[in-house]
């Protein structure tokens, strides 16, 4: 790190350091069904922009191998949390982390903002000749665990955590290492696809045991998302499922929630993510105890209401952004979204992430502040 980079990471170290400790109680609170000392609001404020522009923007592409720019840039980021959201970066490899586990897959990087993607796929005969013994930690891994590490020493004692890397479910991996081309061998060559999903799994879970290894108090708990943390008691682990909502309700059932299954069975539980809208994974999730919770990537694709009532009342929790309607004020929003989240008077399984302007970021503070003194929330402490 040179001395402008030193002082960079000074500056950021200090106004990112706090004390968040009952920010991620709270959360953990909400995660097991627990009431929280304060209702967690995971807001997102503004950055002034004089603040902003004092440290570096560098891109996807830059920060890859260079551990020093990939603190800096996770470090900034983290900027802007508020109220009760827990701090946190990642090494942002990009989502072709894990299938730069398979012998010939590495993402490509480029130096225009995009994050890495993986471009070169695997053949059918190239996936039929593989075994787990060929899935191994490779360089890129071992890069992407280096600066986990490295970040993990340099934001110790700031109150900030360090999240995974990138984990896709094992349909969406699968996706990353073969191409388009499995549409439509799920339909002309299966078995070829069982056998690809099965080694998905087992880099997913030989890959994230070793980043749970490095991540420091991942045995009680897990960040996420530079604002959210999970118990280890919920799994911890958060699964996108983004190429698993474009296939059928028939082919999710046979490819994509078995395999998902076996990875939430090895870490103990977790949440899904998807973008997107698809009613087979949303029922799957209400059904499988594994699963803790739902992140919506299109929550206007959705009947939130709806989502929400059926959610609380299987005992998981809503995570994520939440659409205002449009002439709805943010009392009204805070409070709509409580209702629908309330099962048996009281609103506990709903963690709200909401991004603020400089415009309405008191507007926002003020309307939560209202939203929780109604009955069973108590009133937060702002910061």
């Amino acid at each position: 790190m040179d001395k402008q980079q030193q002082k960079w990471y000074t500056e950021l170290y200090e106004r990112i350091a706090g004390d968040y400790k009952q920010a991620a109680e709270d959360q953990i609170a909400v995660w097991e069904g627990r009431t929280p000392k304060i209702q967690p609001l995971l807001l997102h404020g503004w950055i002034p922009k004089e603040q902003s522009a004092r440290f570096p923007d560098y891109n996807p592409g830059e920060i890859h191998h260079d551990k020093d720019k990939m603190l800096l840039y996770g470090m900034k980021q983290m900027l802007g949390v508020a109220l009760q959201g827990a701090p946190s970066l990642r090494a942002n490899m990009g989502c072709g982390i894990y299938p730069s586990l398979f012998p010939g897959i590495e993402p490509l990087l480029f130096d225009d903002g995009k994050m890495p993607w993986v471009v070169k796929h695997l053949t059918p005969d190239e996936v039929r000749n593989l075994r787990e013994k060929d899935i191994r930690i490779t360089d890129e891994f071992k890069l992407a665990l280096e600066h986990m590490v490295y970040l993990a020493e340099k934001v110790s004692g700031s109150g900030a955590c360090v999240y995974p890397l990138d984990l896709q479910g094992p349909f969406d991996t699968a996706h990353l290492v073969y191409g388009d081309r499995i549409f439509y061998d799920l339909y002309d060559e299966p078995e070829l696809i069982h056998h690809l999903l099965d080694l998905s799994v087992h880099a997913i879970n030989l890959g994230l045991d070793e980043c749970l290894k490095i991540l420091p108090n991942s045995d009680k708990f897990i960040a996420h998302y530079n604002e959210v943390v999970i118990p280890r008691s919920m799994g911890g682990i958060k699964i996108s499922e983004d190429t698993s909502t474009l296939v059928s309700a028939e082919h999710i059932e046979e490819f994509v929630i078995p395999y998902s299954n076996r990875v939430l069975r090895h870490a103990g539980g977790g949440y899904i993510h998807y973008c997107g809208k698809n009613d087979t994974l949303f029922e799957w999730v209400l059904e499988q105890e594994l699963i803790c919770g739902l992140n919506f990537g299109n929550p206007e694709k959705h009947d939130i209401d709806e989502a929400l009532r059926r959610l609380a009342a299987a005992g998981k929790v809503y995570y994520g952004d939440i659409c205002k309607n449009e002439n709805e004020d943010y009392p009204a929003f805070f409070l709509r979204l409580k209702k629908s989240a309330t099962v048996d008077g009281k609103c506990k399984l709903l963690l709200v992430a909401y991004a603020a302007s400089e415009e309405d970021d008191c507007l926002i503070r003020d309307a939560w502040r209202k939203a929780c003194a109604v009955n069973e929330f108590a009133s937060p402490t702002m910061r």
